[in-house]
């Protein structure tokens, strides 16, 4: 009676013990929270999204896997004091998003690496990180919320190599050190306040894509004594590049359809503006306390800018002779006309290589001949300056296109070609085979082989490989063969292809036998082996007495299945060299291989 009594009391025991298990899983999964070393997590559906580091390290690596979950997303780090010791993250590949104020005002960090893999980086992600120098924003990443950047007082350099079409607002807001910036060429959009404060920002040259520039885009960037609009852009946004008092000239191109209130208020050391016809709307106060303004160019005709004109303007304006009765009724202190430029030329290399830097030659007739602007298609593949000045910065095709005060234009297609092959060789594989390989280039889709009969003669493309090795088929046997190749790069449906490597012969013949042995038989005896070489109709054997001395034949075996020989008569305790190679014979003459390489042993 007590035995089963004692039985049932374990029996509950255990099962309290059971049902408070199942509670705490029932729990763990419902809340899908998880923590791992320094490490708290969630569990979601795409995998481990994590939501906490409590760790006190000040070099912060964010792995990839926790537990048995892959990392997707990092919504939140270090939420407690040790976040302002934090100087360098790491977030490993495989992670896909970082969520919203992931790192921001973390004031002590200096080093951010992105993954590969990123593809979002939310709103505030890194803003008021005071001590941040530099980013690098890969090429997976399509978002980027506002302000991601802003408020990185010591941000000098930022890289954005993304898919991102539009700039989002208060990217760099605040950012009083950055100099140099990499837009990508996939933007359409500069949003409000992008840049706003960036005054240490000196130069700015826009992608074709972008179509419009915001409100404030560029405002208060006082050090901007250089801008280069997009060939494509169509509306200036109010107040876009107000108080950039070191700007000395702005250029209109010849897409922009609106020009907002004020958009270039408060350049004070603005002294000239060219406007192309496109340009149909100009609000009011557009160069408004543009004290140094002394020339506004017009390239087209007189759309209703009197509204721009009641700003106090004291600089000449100048339009279109032939446009005369359109100007006609436009009051203004000084207006005055000229023959505008109807025709460019544009010469110069079209093929250029990785790196070099060319110069363009530009000739505009009519008056204000340098009242041009040159812009890239594809800053990524070469820049230009107003000059003609281009910089090749990487392989592919773009356009540069110039155009005229007047709406005029000229275009010019530049292929960088990427650099050709080196290290490359030619070796016979069969009779009918030969082997042609090469050392890998950077930055190339693939390689063209050619083949000549000759060294100076005809080179016939044959083939062509992403790889680096290409095995040429069906040549006549004894024959030799010519071979180079070349790189190339997919870019614009089009294929920019670099020069020729050097140019390598080979024989149509057997191959050198690819293994080689030499053993001492006895005393004074050694027996040399090697590998069969299909195709071979025989095989010679030569020996030396030192590796670089002069190697003399001891042997031909005209058997092809016979892969080794044996040499007698040698010097007891002396070392001799071996080295052997195949024959093909062809029309009674023997072609021959290579040799293989040299052996020695000591008899």
């Amino acid at each position: 009676m007590v035995l089963k009594r004692s039985q049932r009391a374990l029996s509950f025991v255990l099962s309290l013990i059971m049902l408070f298990a199942l509670s705490s899983v029932f729990c763990f999964e419902r809340a899908g929270a998880v923590a791992d070393g320094e490490w708290t997590y969630d569990i979601e559906p795409q995998g481990a999204n994590i939501t906490g580091y409590i760790g006190t390290s000040p070099v912060v690596n964010v792995p990839a896997k926790l537990g048995d979950q892959k990392v997707y997303k990092v919504s939140s780090l270090s939420n407690n004091k040790f976040k302002d010791s934090i100087t360098s993250i790491t977030f490993s590949n495989g992670i896909t998003q970082l969520g919203d104020s992931v790192c921001k005002g973390y004031s002590a960090l200096e080093k951010v690496a992105l993954p590969d893999t990123l593809t979002t980086i939310g709103k505030d992600a890194f803003a008021s990180c005071i001590s941040l120098a530099g980013i690098t924003v890969p090429n997976a990443v399509t978002y980027i919320g506002d302000n991601a950047f802003g408020g990185c007082t010591s941000l000098i350099s930022a890289t954005l190599n993304c898919r991102m079409t539009s700039i989002p607002m208060k990217l760099f807001a605040g950012d009083k050190k950055l100099t140099t910036v990499t837009i990508p060429t996939y933007t359409t959009e500069i949003c409000d306040n992008a840049f706003d404060g960036c005054v240490s920002l000196t130069s700015i040259t826009l992608p074709s894509s972008v179509k419009t520039i915001g409100t404030n885009a560029f405002s208060h960037c006082s050090s901007l004594t250089s801008v280069t609009l997009s060939s494509e852009l169509k509306t200036i946004g109010q107040l876009a590049f107000y108080d950039c008092s070191s700007l000395t000239s702005i250029f209109i191109p010849n897409k922009v359809k609106t020009i907002n209130d004020e958009a270039f208020s408060g350049c004070t050391s603005l002294r000239t503006a060219y406007i192309c016809p496109s340009v149909q709307v100009m609000k009011s106060n557009v160069f408004n306390s543009c004290t140094s303004l002394e020339s506004i160019i017009f390239g087209g005709q007189n759309y209703g800018f009197n509204e721009y004109s009641s700003t106090s303007i004291a600089s000449t304006v100048y339009y279109p002779a032939k446009y005369v009765v359109s100007w006609a009724d436009y009051y203004a202190p000084k207006v005055k006309s000229y023959q505008s430029p109807s025709s460019i030329t544009l010469t110069g290399n079209t093929t250029v290589d990785v790196g070099s830097t060319v110069v363009l030659n530009i000739s505009v007739n009519g008056d204000f001949k340098d009242a041009y602007i040159v812009t890239s298609s594809n800053p990524t593949v070469a820049t230009v300056t107003p000059e003609g000045k281009l910089l090749a910065r990487s392989t592919g095709i773009t356009t540069i296109t110039v155009t005229a005060v007047s709406g005029v234009t000229k275009t010019a297609e530049i292929s960088v070609k990427p650099a050709a092959p080196t290290n490359i060789k030619a070796v016979s594989k069969t009779t009918t085979s030969a082997d042609i390989s090469w050392k890998a280039g950077y930055n190339v889709t693939g390689y063209n082989i050619y083949r000549s009969t000759s060294k100076n003669g005809t080179y016939k493309k044959v083939g062509n490989t992403t790889g680096t090795t290409y095995t040429d088929k069906g040549l006549t046997k004894g024959k030799t063969y010519y071979y180079k190749v070349a790189s190339y790069v997919n870019s614009d449906g089009k294929q920019v292809i670099s020069s020729y490597s050097k140019v390598v012969s080979v024989k149509a013949a057997a191959p050198a036998p690819s293994t080689i042995t030499a053993k001492k038989a006895k005393s004074g005896v050694a027996k040399i082996t090697w590998g069969k070489s299909n195709g071979a109709s025989g095989y010679e054997v030569y020996m030396a007495t030192s590796s670089s001395g002069k190697y003399t034949k001891i042997s031909t075996v005209s058997k092809p299945t016979t892969l080794s020989c044996t040499k007698t008569g040698l010097t007891k305790g002396k070392t001799y060299y071996f080295k052997v190679r195949s024959y093909t014979t062809v029309s009674g003459k023997k072609v021959y291989s290579d040799y293989t390489k040299v052996v020695k042993v000591k008899v």
